[in-house]
């Protein structure tokens, strides 16, 4: 094999960050954040963000309201965000060395194939994490998306839970695309002629839309959908001051664990969806239930499985109803309240799916609730390597040549170094037709 030069290696990279970036559905709907520094096969990364608290606003009458008492207490929220993960890509030297030009990049079939492999597994990775992450989904879990209302149902729930119009996205599958696209073709005007021609693109309800094979499917746990599960024992609800803070509960903040009767062996899976008789949504912004009322939606963040007919579930969104606790806790639970009331002893659950059913989900993510932490892996102090950021996205793909002196193999690797973060959950919503 003939010689590598330093022009044919920047060119090869450039053509594998620009197949990679072209490739990747997430690059337009989540937040990418690149931190300094570097990461090797020891160091990772942890970063810190805070959560801006929000408080109790009063109205009063003929005056100012009576502060003799002491102000309300301020409790700042916390996440907490890693980088430990790696992606890798590799070649064999015989597909590095034939690329000479960029007309040659364009055309290797070796580097297209590496490249868009990594953007669709990295596709995977995040929507697999930022769908599953929400607790509010609507439909009924498996029906394509045929018809306008099954996505804007989607909307309203988001409108309902305080998010703003920008940067959403609708993510949905290859189905659903062919699905809306019929159902555009039917209309007897020039749109729908267009949509034959073109297939269906662009825009639903005025918010992007994109389409991907890589959105996840959920199995649901051994459980029954309704009649197993009750709650062991009233008033699970806790205070905001407790889950604000990441590492209270599963790492993440906004969490709690729920006991349960269970009836059995049953198992549970990270991502499922259950409601709870009498535990309403609180919009804590007008201070009431929301309207129309609705039970709330509450996930399971980890696996578990019932013993001896007991489980405990870890769940989102925590159980904070206004007006609990004591002192501070009073409003600062009221300003950040989630539930009209905490659930009765002995209230039977109500899961989303059969058991072990499979569900699909497609997503309305606003981008900030998803958040892609990325840093450059550390250039290696032997052989030959060189990195590229990628211009629309701050992902850095290092590109790495090898030589074995004993078995004379040659291999080029590329990896990038990035891990999702759930920044808010509130701002992600599943749906389905129904």
């Amino acid at each position: 094999m003939g010689a590598v030069t330093t022009e044919q290696q920047k060119l090869v990279l450039n053509a594998f960050a620009m197949t990679l970036q072209n490739n990747l559905v997430t690059a337009q709907a989540v937040t990418w954040n690149e931190y300094d520094g570097e990461m090797d096969d020891r160091n990772g990364l942890q970063v810190l963000e805070q959560v801006t608290p929000r408080y109790t606003v009063t109205r009063t009458e003929n005056g100012v309201k009576d502060l003799s008492t002491g102000t309300d207490g301020t409790v700042f929220g916390s996440e907490l965000f890693e980088i430990t993960g790696t992606f890798n890509a590799n070649m064999g030297w015989g597909d590095f060395v034939k690329i000479k030009s960029i007309g040659d990049a364009r055309e290797s079939k070796a580097l297209l194939g590496a490249a868009t492999s990594m953007a669709e597994r990295i596709d995977a990775y995040v929507m697999a994490i930022a769908v599953n992450a929400s607790c509010d989904y609507l439909g009924d879990g498996t029906t394509s998306i045929d018809e306008w209302i099954d996505a804007a149902q989607a909307y309203a729930r988001l409108k309902e839970n305080g998010v703003g119009d920008n940067d959403l996205s609708f993510i949905m599958n290859h189905t659903d695309e062919m699905k809306l696209g019929d159902q555009l073709v039917k209309l007897p005007n020039e749109s729908g002629a267009g949509t034959y021609r073109r297939g269906f693109s662009g825009e639903l309800s005025g918010i992007k839309t994109l389409f991907t094979n890589q959105l996840p499917v959920l199995t649901t746990g051994t459980r029954l959908a309704t009649g197993e599960a009750a709650i062991n024992g009233a008033n699970q609800n806790v205070n905001y001051a407790d889950v604000a803070k990441a590492g209270t509960v599963n790492g993440r903040r906004m969490t709690q664990t729920l006991v349960l009767d269970a009836a059995g062996t049953k198992t549970y899976r990270a991502g499922e969806v259950f409601t709870i008789p009498d535990v309403f949504a609180f919009d804590n912004r007008k201070q009431a239930a929301v309207s129309p009322a609705r039970l709330q939606q509450f996930t399971v963040l980890a696996d578990a499985t019932a013993v001896a007919g007991a489980v405990t579930l870890t769940i989102y969104p925590a159980m904070i109803v206004p007006g609990s606790g004591s002192g501070d806790n009073i409003n600062i639970n009221t300003a950040h309240a989630t539930v009209t009331a905490a659930p009765a002893d002995n209230a039977v659950l109500t899961f989303l799916g059969a058991a072990s059913a499979t569900l699909s989900p497609r997503a309305l993510i606003q981008k900030e609730a998803v958040i892609v932490n990325t840093v450059p892996l550390i250039l290696p102090a032997s052989d030959t390597s060189m990195r590229r950021r990628l211009s629309k996205i701050p992902l850095t793909v290092r590109m790495w040549q090898h030589s074995d002196f004993y078995t004379g193999e040659h291999g080029v690797r590329f990896d990038v170094a990035m891990n999702v973060n759930i920044r808010e959950r509130m701002r992600i919503a599943r749906f389905n037709g129904s």
